[in-house]
């Protein structure tokens, strides 16, 4: 028999929220330390720390690198671009020792939205940290390629105009290389047809040695299929081709025991059909360098799939694809729109892409390893890492935007679009995860879950909530996607760093800070600009960076740096 586990709102109604553990000595405060000179472009990409500089990549075609004791550019480099266009930087860069990976997609300088487009091309560069320039060594990659389509008519070929790389770039290390690999992912803007997941293999090795021509390694294709629907208009609710790759966090890099590493990639809408090798709303593992894909599901049940109601044998039975899905006694989706729909034509009619999240592991007590994986829905799916298609649990943390027929503001937007942050409270592990809601009646803001391992199996509790779930302050807070989360350690005190993000051009953002063990706040500051949804604050210490896109994609921006300071 199934555990029941009652609802986070429920169980805080209850009075089951835990008491509060005693405050730490002295007060933590926020205080100003500085604020960076505003940038043409939007901060869309988290900063990242390279030894004595805090790396900066912008809207505008920009990488720089400023002091972080004051904010000041110690060098401040131009990617190239042809007249009248943009280098427009999105996907958080990677550091490879010295060495720093980027990508910029290439669109018209005059364009209102320079994340729509419209694109003209893709590059890849390695910037030299210490010199601050591109690296003479790795030639200035364009990204292009295709794969066979499943059907046999023929190649799906990766077309700029049609690709946009939001997720972080990933690095991994192989014995046989020096430098290792990249990998870079993308999905669309818009979902506009006809869009793909994608995702390319870079080696750095061989491209410093032979030249940008082979530095491409490999390419993995979602959704290999040329029959994407009207080409220019949106598919994000169509189940055809996508199975786009943006979570802003990007494809999560684990071990694993025979090539080394593997990727868990998250796909967003589209099809997902075994038949076709089509793997929208999914968790791919792609294990070791090559980026081949076999979802290892068991062919006796998986035989007569069924796009719209995959059968619960069929996906429990995959090793290496994670496809979600209800608990037998969960209900159904209580959002408009849904009303006798199947769970992906809910999907598919809300644009709850699964992608939008990347998945946390939590190692237990006995050794093994799961995934802690948050979802547009609301829910919140802890699943086997041994065994991707093994459900342990699922809990639905908040409501869906609209639920009880209130109007939503942007049913597209869901609930979720994070990465959970993963915490040790005495001895247990804490996953802290950043939800939001763009209506004016359901509660929101960060829930933090318990993983626990026990007799009945791995399960998740809830922990508490900040706001509480209860409170009218939850049902005004975290309207729109917050930022990424951090856990800033404070005189031995684990706290959660979180921007909510203001409205663009009208409204601050605010800078949190939560205590991990119990949920409490322990300040909040109001910043000079709105914030920037998806990034990650970055701590050097107790001093956390923050960026802000001031004004909307096309920029300007800034960043700017608070200290967390105990005040006795």
């Amino acid at each position: 028999m199934r555990r029941l586990l009652l609802p986070l709102s429920l169980f805080l109604s209850l009075g089951c929220e835990p008491e509060p553990a005693p405050p730490v000595p002295g007060d933590v405060t926020l205080a100003r330390a500085w604020q960076s000179e505003t940038f043409a472009g939007c901060v869309l990409a988290s900063p990242l720390a390279h030894g004595d500089h805090v790396i900066v990549s912008t809207g505008d075609g920009r990488v720089v690198a400023l002091d972080p004791d004051d904010g000041t550019i110690v060098w401040d480099l131009a990617l190239p671009e042809p007249e009248g266009q943009l280098a427009h930087v999105i996907a958080t860069p990677v550091i490879v020792g010295d060495r720093l990976v980027l990508t910029w997609q290439v669109v018209d300088a005059a364009a209102r939205d320079p994340a729509a487009g419209p694109r003209s091309a893709h590059h890849v560069a390695v910037i030299d940290l210490v010199r601050g320039e591109l690296d003479p060594a790795f030639p200035i990659v364009t990204l292009a390629g295709s794969q066979p389509a499943a059907d046999g008519s023929g190649d799906v070929l990766f077309r700029a105009s049609n690709a946009l790389s939001r997720s972080r770039l990933v690095h991994a290390t192989t014995p046989d290389r020096e430098l290792g690999l990249v990998y870079v992912s993308f999905g669309n803007a818009r979902d506009i047809q006809p869009w793909h997941g994608w995702i390319f293999e870079l080696d750095l090795d061989a491209w410093r040695a032979e030249g940008a021509e082979r530095a491409i390694a490999s390419v993995l294709l979602t959704s290999p299929s040329n029959e994407c629907g009207v080409e220019g208009e949106s598919g994000s609710d169509d189940m055809i081709c996508g199975g786009g790759v943006w979570s802003p966090a990007g494809p999560l890099l684990v071990p694993d025991d025979e090539r080394g590493f593997a990727l868990i990639v998250p796909t967003g809408n589209g099809a997902l059909d075994l038949a076709t090798r089509s793997y929208a709303h999914t968790l791919m593992r792609v294990r070791g360098p090559g980026l081949a894909f076999d979802p290892q599901c068991d062919a006796s049940v998986c035989e007569a799939f069924d796009v719209l109601d995959p059968a619960p044998a069929c996906i429990a039975s995959c090793e290496d694809l994670f496809v979600p899905r209800l608990l037998p006694d969960d209900p159904p989706f209580d959002a408009p729109g849904c009303e006798g729909l199947t769970f992906f034509e809910c999907y598919a009619a809300l644009d709850w892409d699964l992608g939008a999240n990347t998945p946390a592991p939590v190692e237990l007590a006995s050794g093994r390893v799961v995934h802690v994986l948050p979802a547009k829905d609301g829910g919140v799916y802890l699943l086997d890492d041994e065994h991707l298609g093994t459900l342990h649990d699922r809990v639905q943390i908040v409501e869906a935007c609209g639920a009880g027929g209130v109007p939503c503001d942007a049913n597209w937007a869901g609930m979720m679009v994070t990465q959970p942050l993963i915490a040790e409270v005495d001895g247990t592990p804490l996953a802290v995860i950043a939800t939001f809601m763009p209506d004016a009646v359901h509660p929101a803001g960060l829930v933090a879950l318990r993983v626990i391992e026990d007799e009945a199996g791995a399960h998740l509790e809830p922990a508490w909530s900040w706001p509480s779930l209860e409170t009218q302050e939850a049902r005004e807070r975290f309207r729109r996607h917050p930022s990424g989360l951090r856990l800033v350690t404070i005189e031995g005190e684990d706290h959660v760093a979180i921007v909510e993000q203001g409205r663009l051009g009208s409204e601050p953002g605010v800078l949190h800070l939560v205590r991990a063990r119990d949920g409490a706040l322990a300040e909040s500051v109001a910043l000079d600009g709105p914030g920037q949804r998806y990034a990650v604050p970055l701590a050097i210490g107790t001093r956390l960076v923050v960026p802000s896109c001031d004004q909307g994609n096309a920029g300007p921006g800034h960043v700017e740096a608070w200290d967390a300071i105990v005040v006795r």
